[in-house]
């Protein structure tokens, strides 16, 4: 009687072990593949307080140029002056911090009328839209293996704007979460 009071109990540890062996196999190989892989899972994003929002938006490989189209709902005509992008985050940063200005490359301003958007950065339009470069936390640009093809890019995006009716100069800052592209 005690034997088959064993037998039950090593067949029941048994049949767990299995069944754990085999989890922990099939995790094994979803991680090596990379469907578990948490920085796969994070969204493509782009945001802005109120105001101001990404339309559509594009980070180049190789160059890392920035294609960003914003609409703005400001109640007010904007002309934006600048745009800066980088991968500093910190709290207390600024272009400025790095004597880096919020400008165009060549100087060109875009005017949007509250309700509608347009591009502020586009590579190879014409139409005075200059050429937005994202740079590393430090403001330099970013290294070839920083923007290779499906790098993830985390950072923030500055918009220098006036409103036209009052002169008020504004920056908003949004954030950009996004993977190099062709």
């Amino acid at each position: 009687m005690r034997m088959r009071k064993g037998q039950t109990a090593m067949e029941y540890l048994m049949t767990y072990g299995w069944a754990i062996l085999i989890i922990m196999v099939v995790l094994a190989v979803l991680f090596y593949l990379g469907v578990l892989n948490p920085s796969g899972l994070t969204p493509n994003q782009c945001t802005f307080p109120a105001g101001v929002t990404c339309v559509t938006y594009k980070l180049e490989a190789i160059t890392g140029k920035l294609n960003l189209d914003i609409g703005q709902g400001t109640g007010k005509t904007i002309r934006v002056d600048g745009v800066f992008c980088t991968s500093n985050s910190t709290s207390n940063f600024t272009p400025s911090a790095l004597g880096k200005t919020i400008a165009y490359s060549p100087l060109a301003n875009v005017t949007i009328t509250s309700g509608s958007h347009a591009y502020v950065g586009k590579t190879g339009l014409a139409g005075g839209l200059g050429n937005v470069t994202c740079t590393n936390t430090e403001g330099a640009a970013l290294t070839t293996d920083q923007t290779a093809m499906g790098t993830q890019y985390i950072g923030r995006v500055y918009i220098n704007y006036t409103e036209v009716d009052t002169g008020l100069t504004r920056i908003a800052v949004g954030t950009l979460t996004t993977k190099f592209e062709a």
